[in-house]
């Protein structure tokens, strides 16, 4: 007995938790085999990291660099914050700014329409499809294509010009390209056409998700069509819309280049001028890399401290409906 007391003892000194034999080696091998999975899983990942450090990285960490410095391209000597400096002291900064944040105010408008258009092809009023391949026709139009076309339309001799005189309203006749107001409702006009078909379809998706026993039991109610739209559709399709106004916010600081420069240039002078084409005249017409990559860096910025504000807002209202 009292060996076997002693024996005991002495198995629970070894082995406190009392663990049985053969309880280690299935631990030990368990660990291994975690260790394996998590191996095997890094090396699967690897080739998209290098893809992405590659093509994203390692052009974004020479553009911070070379925004230190005055790069021509050739020679890039170093100068330090000059580059900053001059974006915030010349006031090209906020020009840039507010030439971003006119199309970023009209995003609301383009929100509404394509809203209205979805819900009255939605309801299929007489000539739905006719109507729905019409809309979504600029969509398939490169940037560069519907702003030509705008500036055809728009410049002095243009159709706009020759549809007024024809119509006896000469006084109405406009240089709508030389002035800085009537230049940002042609790129306006032309953003709506040409995003007009891409938040339809993007809606019509959304509203294929929505019970049609909602409406039914609406109509029978005497909900009419705007009740319908505000009290039913905006309220199921507040996803939709943030993914919408997220995108067409993000396009507008980093896509806008192709629509100005065909339709503007960006004139008068730097007027309408956003980000992007600014970029591309600083680096590739004056020749200032160092400062269009400062202006790169900028942009980077901003366009991920508004991503973050507005995808926290829209994680709160989605969450909340």
């Amino acid at each position: 007995m009292a060996s076997a007391r002693v024996g005991t003892a002495v198995r629970g000194a070894i082995d406190p938790g009392g663990a049985r034999p053969g309880t280690a080696g299935r631990s030990s091998r368990r660990l291994t085999l975690r260790r394996r999975e998590a191996l095997v899983a890094y090396a699967s990942l690897l080739p998209a990291f290098l893809l992405v450090a590659v093509i994203i990285w390692y052009p974004v960490t020479h553009s911070l660099y070379y925004s230190f410095t005055a790069w021509n391209g050739a020679t890039a000597p170093w100068v330090g914050w000059e580059n900053y400096q001059r974006i915030v002291t010349n006031g090209e900064l906020w020009l840039l700014l507010r030439n971003n944040f006119i199309f970023v105010a009209a995003v609301p408008g383009i929100l509404l329409i394509s809203l209205v258009v979805t819900v009255l092809l939605f309801e299929e009023v007489p000539g739905w499809r006719f109507f729905r391949s019409v809309y979504y026709l600029p969509t398939i139009l490169s940037a560069a294509v519907v702003g030509t076309l705008m500036r055809i339309i728009f410049s002095a001799q243009g159709a706009a010009n020759d549809v007024l005189g024809r119509a006896g309203l000469e006084r109405l006749q406009h240089d709508w390209l030389g002035s800085v107001p009537t230049a940002f409702m042609v790129l306006i006009f032309a953003f709506y056409w040409q995003t007009l078909g891409q938040g339809v379809l993007i809606f019509l998706a959304g509203m294929a998700a929505i019970p049609t026993d909602l409406f039914d039991a609406a109509r029978l109610d005497g909900a009419g069509w705007w009740n319908r739209l505000t009290r039913i559709i905006v309220p199921l399709l507040v996803p939709t819309i943030a993914y919408f106004v997220l995108t067409n916010v993000i396009w507008i600081f980093v896509g806008l280049f192709a629509l100005v420069f065909t339709v503007t240039k960006g004139g008068p002078g730097y007027a309408t001028t956003p980000f992007d084409l600014m970029i591309y005249r600083k680096a590739f017409e004056a020749g200032e890399m160092g400062y269009a990559s400062a202006l790169s860096v900028i942009l980077f910025v901003i366009v991920l401290a508004i991503s973050a504000v507005q995808l926290r807002t829209f994680d709160r209202l989605t969450t909340d409906v």
